[in-house]
C-alpha cells in the first residue's frame, strides 16, 4: 500500500480519494481504527522513535461516542486508538491530520465560541448546551435562535426541534444568514461558492484558523450576514463529507495527492 485512509469503509470521501489515487498510479486502502492500528509497530532505538511501516496516512476517524455501549468494545477501541495515535504522531511520512499532544482530532469543538477562541478570534453571542432543547434567553427573544441536535447535526430555528434525540446546542445568529464553506489543505484554500465575498478574505482567514487549531485539512464554515458585510465563524469540520468539498474537488484531489507524494 502507498496510502492508508483511517475511517469508515462507507465514507464516500475516502472512497473518492482511493479512486483518485488509483488513477494516479498509487494503491490506497480504507481501514478502521483497529485494523489500522494492527499494522504498525512503534519502537525506540538509541532514543529515536521508529514506526514500521512508515507510510502516508489520511485520518478521518471522528471522536468516539461519549455514551459507552459495550465495555469490551470501548476498551479495545481505546487501545487501538492509542497505538494509532502514537504511530501517526511519530512517523516521518505525511499525515493528514497528524495527532498532537492535545488531541487526535485537532482543536476544533462542537462549540463555535470555544473553537473561535482557540483560533484566536473574538466571538460574540451565546451558546447553550443541554440535554433538552433550550429556549432563547429573554435578551435574545427578538433575535434568531437556533437549535442543533449534536447527534444528527441538524439545525432548526426555534421553536422547531431538529431531528434526533439530543443532546442539543442552541445559539443566536443573524436572521436568515447565508453560509460560505472554505476548504483548506495546508496553505491552500478554496471557497465553495462564487458569491462576491473577496473583500472578506475568507480564504486567508480560514488558512490561519486551520493552523491555529493544529490541523492540516478541514472545512471552515462562515456565517455571512444578508448584506454580505459581516461574518462570523460558524464551525470547523476536520472530517468533511464529500458533499462539503464536491464543488472544489477538481482542485482538492490533486492537491491531496501532491501532499502525500510530493
Amino acid at each position: 500500500m502507498d496510502l492508508i485512509i483511517v475511517g469508515d469503509r462507507g465514507d464516500r470521501f475516502a472512497t473518492e480519494v482511493v479512486n483518485f489515487a488509483k488513477q494516479k498510479g498509487f494503491v490506497a486502502e480504507i481501514l478502521d481504527v483497529c485494523d489500522a492500528a494492527q499494522l504498525f509497530t512503534v519502537s525506540v532505538d538509541s532514543g529515536r522513535a521508529i514506526v514500521t511501516p512508515d507510510i502516508p496516512l489520511l485520518l478521518r476517524m471522528p471522536a468516539p461516542s461519549t455514551i459507552r455501549q459495550d465495555f469490551d468494545s470501548s476498551f479495545q477501541y481505546g487501545e487501538c486508538l492509542a497505538t494509532l495515535w502514537a504511530a501517526a504522531a511519530l512517523m516521518k511520512s505525511t499525515v493528514i491530520n497528524r495527532p498532537t499532544p492535545f488531541s487526535a482530532w485537532g482543536r476544533a469543538a462542537n462549540s463555535s465560541i470555544l473553537t473561535s477562541h482557540r483560533a484566536g478570534l473574538h466571538p460574540k453571542g451565546r451558546e447553550v448546551f443541554s440535554l433538552y432543547p433550550a429556549a432563547p434567553p429573554q435578551e435574545f427573544a427578538n433575535q434568531q435562535w437556533n437549535v442543533q441536535d449534536l447527534t444528527t447535526y441538524i439545525d432548526t430555528p426555534w421553536p422547531e426541534i431538529p431531528e434526533g434525540e439530543g443532546p442539543y446546542r442552541a445559539y443566536d445568529s443573524d436572521t436568515d444568514p447565508a453560509y460560505e464553506m472554505v476548504v483548506v489543505l495546508g496553505k491552500q484554500a478554496w471557497r465553495c461558492t462564487t458569491a462576491p465575498l473577496e473583500k472578506l478574505q475568507l480564504e486567508r482567514q480560514s488558512i490561519s484558523i486551520i493552523q491555529q487549531l493544529e490541523m492540516t485539512f478541514g472545512v471552515v464554515i462562515w456565517s455571512i450576514s444578508p448584506n454580505l458585510d459581516n461574518y462570523a465563524l460558524f464551525s470547523v469540520n476536520p472530517f468533511p463529507a464529500i458533499q462539503q468539498v464536491q464543488f472544489v474537488w477538481h482542485s482538492l484531489a490533486p492537491a491531496l495527492i501532491e501532499a502525500f507524494f510530493p
